[in-house]
Parts: C-alpha cells; sequence; structure tokens
C-alpha cells in the first residue's frame, strides 16, 4: 500500500492513494495519519475488515477518494466539524449537534466524565463544570462512564440537550481490584482481599504510609515502637506473625514490582491491596507466605489537564510521657528510701530548702530535662502538586512532592522530595506504550555525636538535681548533652531511590480477548553516608565557684563516610486471555518474571584531624589513623506463574494459581519449588431463590482457598561451608610474620530450604441495599512448616565450628478477620460512610527446639505457645510484714515488709527460675481494630479514624519499674510505693537502690498494652463552587486534621505501643508522636 497527501484543510486534502486487496480498517488507520482527520464508524454496522483495492491517478482530493473507495464496499460517508468523518451504511443518516450536563447523585457537576458514542471510539470528555458538546446520529446510543459511578446508556431520540445523573458504583459488585499480576471484578474473585483508596490517606499528617493503614482495612496488624524523623515507620504484618524467622514482613509490590512502598508519596497512590490468602498470594511463590501489600500509583485520565496543590503545616508532640519529679520532690522522696534502708539522709533540710526555693540554682540545680532540651512544638510540613490529563492517544501523570519534619531538637531534620510522572500512548488502536518514573531523594541529619535515641535516654534518665547539671545559670552547659547535639559535628545520612519501568501491551486483534504485555523495570538505590565528630566542652565548677573547661566527645576531630548501591531489573512477560462464551466466562494468565540484582558498599574513616577540614584526605596520615572496608553481593529468581479462572452464568467460579519458583539461595537442583492455590466461590445472590424474593441483596457469595506457599529461610549459601579470614597465623620460627589465613565459620546443610506455608481460607461477603451496607468475613488457618531451627545438639569443643540450622521449625497460625460498611446519602445532602473492620490472628509454636529443662516443664515450655510468649515469675502481692517473709519461701536476697511476693509454683520451698509461667501476651498485638467515620454536608467534611488493639503486653524494667534504678529520675506514678500507711501500693517499698527481689521479670512489672487511639480526626470545608468559578479556579478545601490526638490504654503515662527492645522496656525510647495540623487543597 502507497499513500501520500497534501493537507490545506479538511475538505482540501489532495492524495496519492495505491492499495490492493487491504482491509478496509487499514486504509482508513493510514489516511487519518497521512491527513490528521478522524474516521468515526460503527464497527457493528460498518464492515471495515472486508478488503478493497484502489489506484488514483494522481493526487486528487480525499472527497473523491473517499467516495471511490467507500462505494466499493456499499458504505457512505458525511463531513463533520473538527476534522471528523463519519462512516454509515445508510445514505442520508442525520447527525445533530448534540450537548449536555453530567452530574452525581447529588447535582454536582463531573469533570472528566467520558461520554461516548456507542460501538464506536468516538467521543469527549466533560469539561470542569460538566458540560459536554459532540456532533452524532440521532438515533445514537450515548454511553457515559466515570470511575465510582455506574456506566449509563442514552439514547439520543433526535434530542439537542441532555442532562445526566451518574447514580454511584456500587462497589463489590463493579469494582475493579489490583491482584497479583493483573485486575478483577471484585463480584467475581474467590481469594481474600482487602483494599484502600489513596485519597482515604493522602492528608493525613504523617511522614511514612505504614502509619496510616493500620486500622483501615482488616487482615493487617501494626506496630508503631517509635516517633524518629526517618525510623517511625510501624511494623506492619498482615494476620499477624507466621514465622520464627527474620523474613516475617509481608512482600511489598509498587506498580507491580518487588518495591519498597513506605516512603512513597502519599498523593501518588491511587489504591493499597492486601492480598491474604493462598489463592491471592500464590503467584508471589516463595516470597508470599507472609501475604502481600500491592501499591497502585496514579496514572493520567482522558480530560482536559487537571492541576492541583496540597500543603499542610503541623506541629509535633509526644503522645504520652511519664511526669518526673522536680529536684526537691526527687531529693525528698531518696530520703524517704534511705530511711527504708536504714541509712541517714541523703540531704539535710537546708539543702531541700535550697532545691524549693531556686536560690542558688548553680549548686542545687532544678532542671526539667524533658521540657528544656526537647521542642514541644516540632514542624512538619508537606507540600505537593500533581498534573494530570490527556487524549484519547496520549495519557499523563505527574507529581512533585516535598516533606520536612524537624525532630524533637532542631539539630535532627527529615527531608523528602519526590518526582514521579508517568505517560501512556497509545501507540495503535491495539498497543499500548506505558513509561513510569519515580525518584525519592530522603535526607537525616543528625549531630555529630549523638542521635534521637540518644537524647531520649538522657532526658527520661537524668535526675533533676544531677551534679553535671545540663547547663550553668550563666549558659555554659554541665553536662555532655546540649554540646553534643549542637556542637559536636553531624552526620548526613542520603538515600537515593530511582524506579522506572517500560510496559507495552499489544491486543492481539484476530482472537478476541487475547493480549501480550512485556515489562521492564529498572531500579537503583544509593545511599551516602557521612559522619563528622568533632570535640567539645563542658564545664563544672571547682571548690573556688570557678569554671573549669573541660574536653569531651572526640579527641580530635574525626570523619567516616560510607557509600551504598544496589541495582534491580526485572524483566516479565505476560500472555493474557480473557472472553466470555454465552453464560460462560474463562479467564488466563501467564507471567514469566527474572529478577537479578547487584550490590556493593564502601566504608573509610580517619582519625585525628588537625585542621577542621571535613574530607578524608586531609586527615592524619597514620596508619593507625586510616580505616576502609567494603562488600558487595549479587542475587537471582526466576519464577513462571498461572492463573486459570472459569465462572458459569457469574455464579460458580473457580480458580487455580500457582508460580514455579527458583531462587539463589539454595543449592544446585534444589533451587525451585512448585506453589499451587485453587480457590472456588458461590455467588448465593445469582440464585432465583434468592434473587427473585430477596431484592435488597445486591451480592452474596461464599468462598474458599487452599493453596501452599513459600518464604526464604534463613541466608544465602547456608548449602555450603562459610568462612572466615584472620590475620593471626604466625610463620618464620622467632622472627615470625603475620599471615592471612582462612578459618571455617559453620558447616553446610546441603538440604537447606524454604519455608513452606499450607494455609486455609473460608470467607463470606455480602452488599445488601443497592450498596448501603456490605460486610465481608473470613476465617483461616496456616501450618508454617520448615522453619530454621538450631538444633538442641551438643558437640565437643574439638569440633571446632558451628552447627548447620536445619528446617525442623513448625507453628500454626489461625484466627479471623471482618470488617462492615455502611454508605449512606439523605434528601437534605447529609452524607454518612462508617466502617468498622476487627483482625485477630494468633500463633502456636508446634515444633521448635528449646533445652529439656523448659520442654519438660508445662508451665515454662515454649512449644505449644505464641511466638515470643513472656514468661516470668507470678507475682501474688507485696509482703506485710516480717512474719509473713519469714514463713514464705526463699526468694531474693534480703527482704522486708512492701517487697514483691512470689508464687512457689512447683511447691519446692523456694523461688527461681523453676517457678516461671505465662506472665503476658507476646508485644506485637493480636487483635487490631477500626472504625473510620466519614460526613459531609453543604460543604463541609468529617472524617475520623479509631483504632486499637488487644492481646498485647510489655514488661517493664529497670527505671520504668523502680525508682532511683542507677541514680536515675523517677516519675509521680512511682510515689504510689508501700508504706504501713499505703499497703495496696502500685508500687513495693522504695530504696536508694532497688533490690535484687524487685528486679525480677514478672507478672509484677507486666503491663496491658491494649490501647484505643484515635489515630487521625479530620474536618475540612469546600469553598462553594461559584465562588469558585468567578476567580477561575476549580476548588478549594480547607482543612485541620489531628494524628494521635487521644490515647486510652492501662498505663495513662506511657505511650502503649512502647517496643520491646530494651530501652523500650526502660521507657528510654524516641516517644511516639501527636501531630496538629492545618492544611489546603485546591484544584485548577
Amino acid at each position: 500500500m502507497q499513500l501520500s497527501a497534501k493537507v490545506y484543510s479538511q475538505k482540501d486534502v489532495k492524495l496519492s492513494l495505491t492499495v490492493k486487496d487491504t482491509r478496509l480498517s487499514r486504509v482508513l488507520e493510514k489516511i487519518e495519519s497521512a491527513t490528521g482527520c478522524r474516521f468515526f464508524y460503527n464497527s457493528k454496522e460498518v464492515a471495515v475488515h472486508r478488503e478493497v483495492s484502489l489506484t488514483t491517478p494522481g493526487s486528487r482530493k480525499l472527497t473523491d477518494v473517499l467516495t471511490e473507495l467507500l462505494t466499493t464496499v456499499g458504505l457512505n460517508y458525511q463531513l463533520l466539524p473538527d476534522n471528523v468523518i463519519a462512516i454509515t451504511r445508510a445514505p442520508n443518516v442525520r447527525f445533530i449537534p448534540l450537548r449536555g450536563t453530567v452530574k452525581d447523585s447529588k447535582g454536582t457537576p463531573l469533570p472528566g466524565v467520558s461520554v461516548k458514542i456507542k460501538g464506536t471510539n468516538t467521543g469527549t470528555v466533560t469539561d470542569v463544570d460538566g458540560h459536554f458538546q459532540l456532533d452524532a446520529p440521532a438515533d445514537a446510543v450515548l454511553v457515559i462512564s466515570y470511575i465510582g459511578f455506574q456506566t449509563q446508556e442514552i439514547a439520543v431520540d433526535g434530542k439537542t440537550v441532555l442532562d445526566v445523573a451518574l447514580p454511584d458504583e456500587l462497589k463489590g459488585l463493579s469494582e475493579v481490584v489490583v491482584i497479583g499480576y493483573g485486575t478483577q471484578k471484585k463480584a467475581s474473585m474467590t481469594a481474600a482481599v482487602s483494599t484502600l483508596k489513596g485519597d482515604a490517606i493522602v492528608q493525613n499528617p504523617v511522614a511514612n504510609i505504614n502509619n496510616s493503614i493500620a486500622g483501615r482495612v482488616s487482615g493487617v496488624l501494626a506496630f508503631q515502637s517509635s516517633g524518629e524523623p526517618g525510623a517511625d515507620a510501624a511494623t506492619i504484618r498482615v494476620r499477624g506473625v507466621g514465622t520464627t524467622g527474620s523474613r516475617n514482613g509481608a512482600l511489598t509490590i509498587v506498580d507491580g514490582i518487588p518495591r519498597e512502598f513506605s516512603q512513597i508519596n502519599p498523593s501518588e497512590i491511587e489504591s493499597i491491596t492486601v492480598l491474604k490468602d493462598a489463592a491471592a498470594i500464590a503467584p508471589y511463590g516463595l516470597a508470599g507466605a507472609n501475604g502481600v501489600i500491592l501499591i497502585t500509583t496514579k496514572r493520567g485520565k482522558e480530560g482536559k489537564v487537571q492541576m492541583n496543590f496540597d500543603t499542610w503545616y503541623g506541629i509535633q508532640r509526644p503522645t504520652q510521657y511519664p511526669d518526673y519529679l522536680n529536684a526537691y520532690e526527687f531529693a525528698k522522696t531518696l530520703n524517704a528510701a534511705n530511711a527504708n534502708a536504714g541509712l541517714a539522709p541523703a540531704y539535710t533540710d537546708e539543702q531541700l530548702e535550697k532545691y524549693r526555693d531556686h536560690s542558688d540554682p548553680d549548686h542545687y540545680p532544678d532542671h526539667d530535662w524533658m521540657k528544656e532540651v526537647l521542642d514541644f512544638s516540632a514542624p512538619m510540613t508537606r507540600q505537593n502538586l500533581t498534573f494530570s490529563g490527556g487524549s484519547d492517544k496520549v495519557r499523563f501523570f505527574s507529581s512533585l512532592g516535598h516533606l520536612y519534619q524537624q525532630g524533637s531538637v532542631d539539630a535532627i531534620k527529615f527531608s523528602r522530595y519526590n518526582l514521579a510522572s508517568n505517560v501512556d500512548i497509545n501507540a495503535t488502536k491495539s498497543t499500548i506504550v506505558s513509561l513510569d518514573i519515580k525518584g525519592t531523594l530522603e535526607v537525616t541529619k543528625n549531630p555529630g555525636s549523638q542521635s534521637g535515641n540518644g537524647i531520649y535516654t538522657s532526658v527520661t534518665k537524668n535526675p533533676p538535681l544531677l551534679n553535671n547539671q545540663l547547663r550553668f545559670s550563666n549558659g555554659l552547659p554541665g553536662n555532655t548533652l546540649l554540646p553534643s547535639i549542637y556542637e559536636s559535628g553531624y552526620t548526613r545520612d542520603n538515600k537515593n531511590m530511582l524506579f522506572t519501568q517500560l510496559t507495552i501491551e499489544q491486543q492481539i486483534p484476530a482472537v478476541k480477548g487475547l493480549s501480550l504485555k512485556a515489562v521492564a523495570a529498572y531500579d537503583k538505590n544509593y545511599t551516602t553516608f557521612k559522619q563528622w565528630q568533632t570535640p567539645y566542652s563542658i564545664y563544672s565548677l571547682n571548690a573556688d565557684d570557678e569554671f573549669v573547661e573541660t574536653k569531651a566527645g572526640v579527641a580530635a576531630p574525626s570523619l567516616s563516610q560510607e557509600f551504598g548501591e544496589s541495582v534491580n531489573t526485572t524483566l516479565q512477560g505476560y500472555l493474557t486471555y480473557r472472553q466470555t462464551f454465552g453464560k460462560h466466562g474463562i479467564n488466563a494468565l501467564a507471567v514469566a518474571e527474572l529478577r537479578q540484582g547487584k550490590s556493593n558498599g564502601f566504608q573509610a574513616s580517619r582519625l585525628n584531624y588537625q585542621v577542621g577540614l571535613d574530607e578524608l584526605s586531609l586527615g592524619s596520615s597514620s596508619k593507625n589513623d586510616l580505616d576502609n572496608g567494603g562488600s558487595s553481593s549479587s542475587y537471582k529468581q526466576l519464577g513462571f506463574v498461572y492463573r486459570a479462572g472459569y465462572d458459569f452464568d457469574q455464579k460458580y467460579i473457580a480458580e487455580l494459581s500457582g508460580r514455579y519458583d527458583g531462587h539463589y539461595f539454595f543449592a544446585p537442583g534444589k533451587r525451585f519449588a512448585f506453589f499451587p492455590a485453587f480457590s472456588l466461590g458461590w455467588r448465593l445472590s445469582e440464585e432465583n431463590f434468592i434473587k427473585d424474593n430477596y431484592k435488597w441483596i445486591n451480592n452474596l457469595k461464599i468462598r474458599a482457598s487452599y493453596g501452599i506457599s513459600g518464604n526464604l529461610a534463613g541466608s544465602a549459601f547456608q548449602y555450603l561451608s562459610s568462612y572466615g579470614l584472620t590475620s593471626s597465623y604466625g610463620f618464620g620460627g622467632t622472627q615470625f610474620t603475620q599471615v592471612q589465613g582462612v578459618f571455617e565459620r559453620n558447616e553446610s546443610n546441603p538440604n537447606i530450604t524454604w519455608e513452606t506455608a499450607k494455609k486455609t481460607d473460608i470467607g463470606l461477603e455480602g452488599l445488601f441495599l443497592d450498596g448501603r451496607l456490605g460486610f465481608e468475613l473470613d476465617f483461616f488457618k496456616e501450618r508454617r512448616s520448615d522453619m530454621l531451627v538450631a538444633p538442641n545438639a551438643v558437640v565437643p569443643v574439638e569440633y571446632g565450628i558451628g552447627i548447620s540450622q536445619v528446617n525442623a521449625g513448625i507453628m500454626d497460625n489461625k484466627g479471623f478477620d471482618f470488617s462492615v460498611n455502611t454508605a449512606n446519602t439523605s434528601s437534605n445532602g447529609l452524607t454518612l460512610n462508617a466502617g468498622f473492620n476487627f483482625s485477630y490472628a494468633k500463633n502456636r509454636l508446634v515444633e521448635t527446639f528449646e533445652n529439656a529443662s523448659t520442654r519438660n516443664d508445662p508451665n515454662r515450655s515454649r512449644t505449644g505457645k505464641p511466638l515470643d510468649t513472656q514468661f516470668g515469675l507470678r507475682a501474688i502481692g507485696l509482703f506485710q510484714s516480717q512474719e509473713e517473709i519469714d514463713a514464705s519461701p526463699k526468694q531474693f536476697g534480703p527482704l522486708q515488709p512492701g517487697d514483691i511476693k512470689y508464687e512457689d509454683v512447683n511447691g519446692d520451698k523456694k523461688i527461681d527460675e523453676n517457678d516461671q509461667v505465662v506472665i503476658g501476651h507476646p508485644a506485637f498485638p493480636q487483635m487490631i481494630f477500626g472504625l473510620t467515620v466519614n460526613a459531609g454536608w453543604k460543604g463541609f467534611d468529617l472524617g475520623m479514624l479509631w483504632q486499637g488493639a488487644a492481646q498485647s503486653s510489655f514488661q517493664l524494667t529497670n527505671e520504668a519499674s523502680n525508682p532511683f534504678f542507677n541514680g536515675a529520675k523517677i516519675f509521680r506514678e512511682q510515689l504510689d510505693y508501700w508504706t504501713p500507711d499505703n499497703r495496696n501500693a502500685k508500687y513495693p517499698v522504695i530504696l536508694p537502690s532497688p533490690s535484687t527481689n524487685s528486679q525480677q521479670v514478672s507478672s509484677f512489672w507486666q503491663k496491658d498494652g491494649s490501647y484505643v487511639r484515635l489515630k487521625n480526626i479530620e474536618l475540612g470545608y469546600t469553598i462553594p463552587s461559584g465562588i469558585m468559578n468567578r476567580i477561575g479556579i476549580q476548588s478549594i478545601r480547607l482543612y485541620g486534621s489531628a494524628q494521635n490526638l487521644l490515647t486510652f490504654s492501662s498505663e495513662k503515662y506511657l505511650d502503649p505501643e512502647i517496643g520491646i527492645s530494651s530501652a523500650s522496656k526502660r521507657a528510654r525510647y524516641y516517644f511516639q508522636q501527636k501531630v496538629f495540623a492545618f492544611g489546603l487543597n485546591a484544584n485548577f
């Protein structure tokens, strides 16, 4: 086929055409490309598949060419405005100019709605006011569609004006859900999946989206143990903890590629999908056993270019913290403790008065370390700008974001910069090419010789009257804390992340419903770390009340730098088929995926700088002051995914899915495994006995699934013996020289393999009252086997190497998750949407290696109990008299009335480790629940998220449990200690140094970690559209929000998500933060 054209106007186009036995559709495509015209036709009426032949003598007018070309196949054409040419079968089809407005059920105009003539690709989209215009046949049918609303088909019937009201979408029926390697309609799914729209979290004043998910969807359990900028991400578990291994978190997928997602800009997120059961996670093979979280980012849509700007500014302060005693109260209480220990008072009455009246602050200091060091109004802000839009040929989305979060001192700063852009191009009528680029830069700034946790350790430990006081009355520091924050140099940690992705999707016209897709992703992450430490000064008073300077910190300036880089590539090939034959529906998917990557790191440092220039080349040249190191690694994974589904009359549904997966962790010949799953669904609501009798039931479905998934265990190459290098070998007699040698660390286990999870799920879901009420309920059970454990074996020291781990651990995990949602709109415009979700997951160790002393003791055995169950002595109160002490079994050290009394569980007349029992739940909660409420009326909107947890506990130790531990400060709660007049006290008798007896791990110090928290509340107002139209802006919304506003828990002075680290148990951790924010959202 040959074609050349000269274009002057639609009616004055000249072209030369030579075609022979070519499909009419292909000829029309070529004419479109050469002339800029657009053809409009109904493919069901116009036989564009017929072959035509034509040769024009030289250049002829387009109208003449079309007449001759179309006459041969019995077709006609009409010229329409905007270079549109209508091809029809009838000779005199009447086209009319049509205009109209599209609104929602509340009468609000909808911009960007697709309005197409049925059977064609011709159409338009509504403008900012919901208006549209197009030329259409008088007997045409318009197809009007918009995300979140039911698609409508409207007959033109000769009308020239159409006003359309789109009803809200029946969620759960037409809703399309992103799943592993594809999408499915919610109504036809047989897997356990929870979804969350990105709009639900976009304006939450948090730095990490991990902290916005828990409580919003069922099946997700979370625990946030820190509020430190850059390190405050909540730990997320899907359906609890299912393994003893270190890889116990969910697999995270961003736009179909395994990636980290916690620092993605919330404004980029379209939806979050949580895959929970075997049917949903089977396509992820040996990476999916702990659940999968899918992040789908926003893409451009056909329509006018839209610009959105959103910003908020907030302040942070700790959620809950102890009320510490001042200097006078501390000193007075210490005197009481000394009296209980039979010691003289630590402070005289004169000294106590000095602490109370603050008349001599340099010798009798009284510092509130928390209030004087920490910023209780630390700023936090975010800005985001997005652009989106496009035509039927090209669509785009771009986003630029910035977040700044100051720590509890202004020397700690966290900043994040996000850039995202994607474009979708209809290269042909059957080909779509997509390009995605996402970049993130995170900058964390800290002092040179101090950290956030270190600061909180000092302010929660140091007593108000510490001799090395915070600072003297003249401002000079008497303690290392302030200069270590502001004068010790700096630490800079920069993280750069680049995600790129190219996708080509090709429909196969010859086979309806068949498509091919190729995806290539290149991701690069690199980090730079630089720490410059300098000496600083502190001061003390000598006997002559003169200030004496002392150098502290490092002896001389030092510099350490690190660089790390990782490159990951992913190649995916898809074959997808979806078709309906009468009442039979078939869908099939096959994917081949190759992932590989490399990483390397380098570190260098120098000590004893003589000049304060922070460059590696300018430090000491002594070999003793130099150090460097480095490492590198690579990996590869190959998998083949399949999914095949069948439904009959959208009533009976069956699906098979799985993955044949291989990984470099394991020995050759043992690297591949097969992870299959199957699921069934029955839509009872489609049965006549429900469909005909219970019109209020829109959807009622029961489903079940069973399958096997995997989880990587241990580390790479454990099938080989591991070796190390040492320089301790000497050769050469008395004049020996140290040389480098090799030693064996651990023996190999050639049979090492992955963990295997066998999962069962039974679910019921329903939708009622035209979508106003819906629920989902799932019961699940999992057996995790082949977990790596260390054998309980004793070998002679001559064996010389460590014993390899073996795949022998077994754990069961079971529970249920439930959600119910309601959406209502009243006649006066009031909207009220609410949802409640509840998740319960409890594991049990079936097989693990433990020593005989605990395994054979039913009270102490770890086998048969949840992972990380807390054991200790059972406290039965406080001793009330010396006689009671004398009559009780021997405990720990000298005792006195007011000491903790423990139960002699085994009856051997002594209290020791053999009397330990279960004293609490694991720290990670076994229950999570959430309540969301959203209301709107006349421009005002209110949203709330209440989130809670139960069946969690934590153990207090050291300063958090015993006053004056190592001289540390005490808090007001601890004043409720035992005295003869206060026998039902919360704390034991107070002593200047805690007794051995009171420091035992016991139920006395075990605290309930259950809580209910107002996680987020937001109040907004959207300025009326009438005002906005006059100033040329689509909409402006003003809002105020708060995060972690209220917390209700058993211990009012500590945040219930205290954590399980040794520092957390001492209440020496970076406190969780509440945030108050005000913001603006504008659409243009």
